[in-house]
């Protein structure tokens, strides 16, 4: 049966949202919804996960390999700035699509008196919505969830007294759609745009539809249904109005033509409206109860795996938003950690399910036509960072639809590398959509834009989780079929990346450190010859190239070349004030405290510095996460909890989530370091940004446990604050189940459970242990690691 609400893991209100970034999200992963909690108009924000712009179309630029070619010239002779000019002007090509809104829910109530007693809220337990008030000594209840088994968002309505329940429903779209009435049902159908252009560039005609059929959007079919008890509908052109009524209880569920990222959604199109009649057909025959419990069982078998909380300073109960309020002023309040954690898992869970498409930069929830930087697949952190609490926080399988969009890429992206790169294998640049663009995008001739629109390693990145998951699950017919192939066709690109670089030495020339630039006599540049990002990124997938077909035991003469260049490629190199530098030379960063820290791409999250292996590297980390500060954006105050962690800093990584926790109400796209968190926690770049949340989150879970070292790492960085608590539930590489508990800031208990035949190293301070375990085997720790 499913748990009952907890109180502690709740998001609660006293008034309705007045904007987006007050209203609650739900969804089930391909369905999302934002809820208002209004009490005279609802309002329900509707999204719908392949719901995008365009269609595929090519965009590789069959010119652009000759002057790649001559900015890898250019470059080497020192002149990187000419080098920059011609890729923003000959290479930089047309932009990706945009993650668009699906419509707004509207509900109209009218009461005779005022309202009170409200109350709005967000059961993180089990993924439902609440709103409550009083009006005439009338109670009002609207429950809402959104259901991954019956595929579809449900809304009851309830009163204390009979006769109590009158609204009129609408539809909306800001899409391109007409809105139709059939007895009580309303079908809200239409299309995206075949065009529309992010909402930095400034156009005259930024949103495009096409009456030729080659070049119309994805077209959608939605259907609301009413059922009541009691009372009567009545049945208009575009609404419907029930008056009198008992109780009642709406239903949305909706269809769209994507049919995959190489298939055109008007010409070769899924059939949207019979689909979408007969999963409403299914979603409204349950009985209401029967819905919820079905819904709650399932959230709860991913939600309830893990279980984090800490046992002082815990805040009485108060609005959240005010909660955060307080909290910025100073008021303990150890409670607001296990709640930004399980927020973080809450997400994942309502955005990315197998089968549905990866989470994108808000997840599933977006009401804009322009939602900032197309709302897509930022591949230069963003999107990875979306899903750096998967396997740790005990949601492996959430990681599907990423490793479905890494398939899409390798496919899209080979004849990106051979054309732009004359390499082999597959390469993507920093944005991709929903059609797998890879090519690198514009605006063409964009003076500035090659520092984020020329970096050439999305793919190489997303190796990296690929990798990992075979890491933390030990499936060697995955790492066989799916890892490996992957990997080869990324090496296969580096390899023919590399050049020498006059001086022993390989590396990938021209680089950028993405998003920053450096300085030459008072100008910003972002290509340089090579960057410290971008060779880590080749060592990591060379290693984890090599190590995968050593685990497979195959004969492979890639794995020969791979360990002889090895050893060939450019090292690292620490700088004048002691920092990792950032680009081949000692050179001064327009912005000190710029948000990417991507040199320290081998501190987090691959494992290439640790104290271990290479102390000096680490102190270098160190230094330059000391020189950048400690403001930044959402995400990247989330990357540098993660960091910090790493660094076994627990009082440092706690200071930056109290910096993420710092309340923003200003949703206007903002650089200068002003993230932290909007009322409803979703993570403010700003404006929203989803991958600041389930950074934070992950980064939060490294404080208790790490296993990138070789070894599981009990509380490597427990904050001297957090004296006692308990995290259960955490995954370790090797797939082994950590369950931790301490008292006084000491380790009192390890449980771990073992899925894996095999032998694990555990560190806890300075003890360290090698024990075998086998698989289904529970083994209980204290702190010396001795058994109890």
């Amino acid at each position: 049966m499913p748990k009952q609400k907890n109180d502690n893991l709740t998001l609660w209100y006293q008034k309705p949202a007045q904007k987006w970034t007050q209203a609650l999200p739900l969804g089930n992963g391909r369905i999302g919804a934002m809820i208002y909690g209004g009490v005279l108009k609802e309002r329900i924000c509707m999204n719908e996960d392949t719901l995008w712009s365009g269609y595929p179309r090519d965009t590789v630029d069959p010119e652009a390999g000759e002057y790649v070619t001559e900015a890898m010239k250019l470059t080497r002779e020192g002149k990187a700035d000419l080098a920059q000019n011609l890729l923003e002007d000959k290479v930089l090509g047309t932009w990706g699509q945009s993650y668009m809104p699906l419509g707004d829910i509207h509900l109209a109530f009218e009461y005779k008196g005022p309202y009170e007693n409200y109350h709005r809220a967000l059961d993180l337990t089990r993924a439902v919505s609440l709103v409550k008030y009083d009006v005439d000594k009338v109670t009002y209840q609207r429950e809402y969830f959104v259901s991954a088994p019956d595929d579809g968002l449900v809304i009851r309505l309830t009163a204390s007294e009979r006769k109590k329940i009158n609204f009129m429903v609408t539809v909306s779209s800001l899409l391109k759609s007409s809105v139709t009435t059939e007895g009580n049902h309303m079908i809200l159908s239409g299309e995206c745009p075949g065009q529309a252009a992010p909402n930095y560039v400034n156009i005259e005609n930024p949103i495009i539809y096409s009456d030729k059929d080659e070049e119309r959007g994805i077209s959608f079919y939605g259907i609301l249904k009413v059922t009541h008890q009691g009372g009567e509908l009545r049945v208009r052109e575009d609404s419907l109005q029930l008056m009198d009524a008992d109780e009642a209880t709406l239903y949305f569920t909706v269809k769209t033509s994507f049919n995959g990222y190489d298939k055109h959604p008007y010409l070769e199109g899924k059939e949207i409206i019979a689909p979408c009649i007969k999963n409403m057909k299914v979603l409204s025959s349950k009985e209401y109860q029967k819905l919820m419990d079905i819904h709650v069982e399932d959230y709860q078998s991913f939600f309830d795996r893990v279980d984090f909380n800490l046992f002082s300073n815990q805040e009485s109960p108060i609005p959240t938003d005010e909660r955060l309020r307080r909290f910025e002023n100073g008021t303990a309040d150890d409670g607001m950690y296990p709640l930004l954690f399980q927020f973080g898992r809450y997400l994942l869970i309502s955005c990315s399910r197998p089968g549905t498409q990866a989470a994108n930069l808000q997840g599933i929830w977006n009401e804009e036509l322009r939602a900032p930087w197309s709302s897509n697949y930022t591949v230069n952190i963003n999107t990875q960072m979306n899903y750096w609490p998967a396997f740790l926080c005990n949601l492996g399988e959430l990681q599907e639809p990423l490793l479905s969009l890494v398939k899409d890429i390798r496919q899209n992206g080979k004849k990106t590398a051979e054309v732009y790169y004359n390499a082999r294998g597959f390469c993507a640049h920093h944005n991709i959509d929903l059609w797998r663009i890879t090519t690198p995008v514009g605006p063409r001739g964009t003076r500035g834009s090659a520092n984020w629109g020329f970096w050439n390693m999305g793919g190489v990145w997303l190796c990296r989780h690929v990798y990992e998951q075979f890491e933390f699950t030990g499936d060697r017919q995955y790492l066989k079929n799916e890892v490996l192939p992957i990997l080869k066709d990324a090496s296969l690109f580096c390899l023919d990346l590399l050049t020498p670089d006059g001086q022993g030495n390989l590396w990938v020339c021209p680089s950028t450190s993405p998003e920053n630039c450096y300085e030459i006599n008072g100008n910003g540049y972002g290509v340089a010859a090579t960057s410290t990002m971008t060779m880590t990124m080749v060592r990591d997938l060379f290693k984890n190239t090599i190590d995968a077909i050593t685990i497979l035991g195959e004969e492979d003469e890639l794995k020969e070349q791979l360990t002889d260049i090895l050893s060939k490629l450019y090292p690292f190199r620490i700088g004048s004030k002691g920092q990792l530098m950032e680009w081949n030379g000692d050179l001064e960063g327009i912005d000190p405290h710029h948000r990417h820290v991507s040199h320290l791409y081998g501190l987090h999250p691959a494992n290439e510095f640790t104290y271990d292996k290479t102390p000096e590297l680490v102190e270098a980390c160190k230094t330059t996460l000391q020189e950048r500060g400690d403001d930044g954006t959402g995400w990247s105050l989330g990357w540098k909890v993660c960091h910090w962690a790493r660094l076994r800093d627990g009082d440092h990584a706690l200071k930056l989530i109290k910096r993420q926790l710092k309340p923003v109400g200003d949703d206007a796209v903002n650089y200068e370091n002003h993230g932290g968190t909007y009322d409803n926690l979703f993570d403010a770049h700003p404006p929203f940004q989803i991958d600041g949340n389930f950074g934070v989150c992950a980064g939060m879970a490294e404080m208790f446990l790490q296993s990138h070292e070789g070894f599981l790492h009990l509380l490597p960085a427990l904050p001297k604050e957090w004296r006692d608590g308990h995290i259960t539930g955490l995954v370790g590489r090797g797939n082994i189940f950590v369950s931790l508990y301490w008292q006084d800031g000491i380790l009192q208990k390890a449980i771990l459970k073992a899925n894996l035949d095999g032998a694990v190293n555990i560190k806890y301070q300075d003890n360290k242990i090698t024990c075998s375990v086998k698989a289904g085997e529970t083994i209980t720790l204290n702190a010396k690691l001795q058994r109890d």
